[in-house]
């Protein structure tokens, strides 16, 4: 990193320690008198953050303009991405799906659907960076999953801030999205599925039991519960309770 004549940045909102170690290399950065770029959520949602300013940035939904940022930046300018990307009026889920990349894991490709959510919760700040819902289309889902298993990833895992919800924006379920993915996933292949909130996935459980119960399907679901205690959940504005939590659970147990 010292002998860099930019670092690169990228950040994560949702705990504490990451944010404040984002911090901290924001500042030995300037300390070392470094070309900065900032991306990722803590910039994008808090675009006025006094330790930020006058620091380029490149959005959540712009990072496949990283590289002129970071050109401008280092000519002496200033470059803030934060715009939303849309299409015939329609709020795209980001970046598109077919950008080359170098993964860190050269057999496991790790596949956004959808970015922002339908929840208000009041405790998070990612809703701040991501914003509301929305959904990669499904063809383009399946078309980089293909691409994947061809560049000889043996592993596919589907990711978002909330899995559940995928599609209620552009009139496509998780379950009919899941079923074209298990087409389309070779013998050796796997899918993985990511974070869920209980609201969304509660309508799908029979066809998510049945999903999860396919040979190419990992029986996994990160389906988090928040607190143990209703009124709390209520003044997080949840949108669900214990009751509903452990009948989650247990349906797809028993299945």
């Amino acid at each position: 990193p010292h002998l860099a004549d930019l670092w690169l940045l990228n950040s994560c909102t949702v705990k504490g320690p990451s944010e404040d170690n984002f911090l901290n290399c924001v500042k030995r950065a300037q300390e070392l008198e470094k070309h900065v770029v900032l991306a990722g959520c803590v910039p994008q949602g808090q675009k006025e953050h006094p330790r930020l300013s006058g620091l380029s940035v490149v959005g959540v939904q712009q990072i496949d303009r990283v590289v002129e940022v970071v050109e401008e930046t280092l000519k002496g300018n200033s470059v803030r991405l934060f715009s939303t990307r849309r299409r015939d009026k329609r709020r795209l889920a980001g970046a598109p799906l077919d950008l080359p990349k170098i993964r860190r894991n050269a057999l496991i490709e790790i596949l956004p659907i959808n970015s922002g959510c339908l929840n208000h919760c009041t405790y998070c700040k990612t809703k701040h960076a991501r914003g509301d819902l929305a959904s990669y289309p499904p063809e383009e889902i399946v078309q980089r999953t293909e691409q994947a298993f061809s560049e000889g990833v043996v592993e596919v895992w589907l990711t978002s801030e909330d899995l559940g919800a995928y599609g209620r924006d552009i009139d496509v379920t998780l379950p009919e999205l899941l079923w074209q993915l298990v087409e389309v996933i070779p013998d050796n292949g796997m899918l993985r599925l990511g974070m869920t909130n209980p609201p969304y996935i509660m309508e799908h459980l029979e066809e998510m039991a049945k999903i999860l119960l396919h040979p190419r399907v990992y029986s996994f679901l990160h389906v988090p519960v928040q607190s143990g205690s209703n009124q709390v959940l209520e003044d997080m504005r949840r949108e669900y309770n214990i009751e509903d939590f452990k009948y989650l659970v247990e349906f797809l147990r028993k299945k």
